[in-house]
């Protein structure tokens, strides 16, 4: 091969080069700034709503349950803002959530700070699942329990560092997000008897729930009285952690 064609191969490849780099780029500003996106938007209290629907006005019941569930968190202040967009088409839910359509919220926390919700019934206070059915777990997981999961998670970024999900363990992450977003609505007891009888609902990826991790998580917390703080500068390794729950004994 020339020299000539060799130049024009490696212009070609600087192209390409470009373009995918340039498609990336937007890519990721679509994820940072996705508002022009969505058609409609309202602000309460701390949260900022966009979605490509109209807004439905029971969204501040649902707001201010999920602030009530945030209040649990000794991560939570006042001062906080949270951007929620509500997705409810599938391809943007796909374009918004990193190619996760199937997911009831997400928050992509290294590039952005935004919480994308999939397509949600707003005046019965739920999300509308992927598949035929109601949700496992409908009834402590309402719509609020999802924009506040989300919201702790954004919360947990901003306390440990956006790289927080990859720096720290997905059962403390998940599992503490678990915890604010069902704002109390968790029996200790009954989890752990359910962890310790091999309970489906307990295997994180066959129920695809976060039950056990929320009880690591609150077994940490509330009976060891480990600090927030303190358990994320010091995780305990999982595995053990388990082996001290399959032995544990309330009164």
């Amino acid at each position: 091969m020339g020299h000539r064609g060799r130049r024009k191969i490696w212009r070609s490849s600087c192209r390409a080069t470009l373009c995918l780099t340039g498609a990336f780029g937007l890519y990721i500003a679509t994820l940072a700034y996705p508002q022009p996106a969505f058609a409609f938007r309202l602000h309460y209290q701390q949260f900022d709503v966009w979605s490509d629907r109209p807004i439905d006005d029971h969204i501040s019941v649902v707001l201010d349950d999920a602030t009530r569930r945030l209040r649990t968190s000794v991560l939570y202040t006042s001062e906080q803002r949270f951007h929620v967009f509500f997705c409810n088409t599938r391809w943007r839910l796909q374009l918004h959530g990193v190619f996760h359509p199937d997911v009831g919220g997400i928050v992509i926390g290294p590039l952005t700070s935004n919480i994308y919700l999939r397509e949600s019934d707003i005046p019965h206070d739920r999300i509308i699942p992927p598949y035929a059915g109601p949700i496992a777990d409908a009834k402590v997981r309402p719509l609020a329990y999802y924009i506040a999961h989300e919201a702790t998670h954004v919360m947990q970024g901003r306390a440990f560092g956006r790289f927080f999900a990859v720096t720290y363990p997905t059962w403390l992450n998940e599992g503490y997000a678990d915890l604010v977003g069902k704002g109390g609505d968790f029996d200790l007891r009954d989890n752990l008897a359910r962890f310790q009888a091999h309970d489906p609902l307990m295997d994180v990826a066959r129920s695809r729930l976060y039950r056990r991790y929320h009880l690591e998580v609150a077994w940490m917390l509330e009976q060891e009285a480990v600090p927030l703080d303190t358990l994320y500068a010091r995780p305990p390794s999982e595995d053990l952690l388990m082996a001290k729950l399959r032995a544990a004994r309330l009164p």
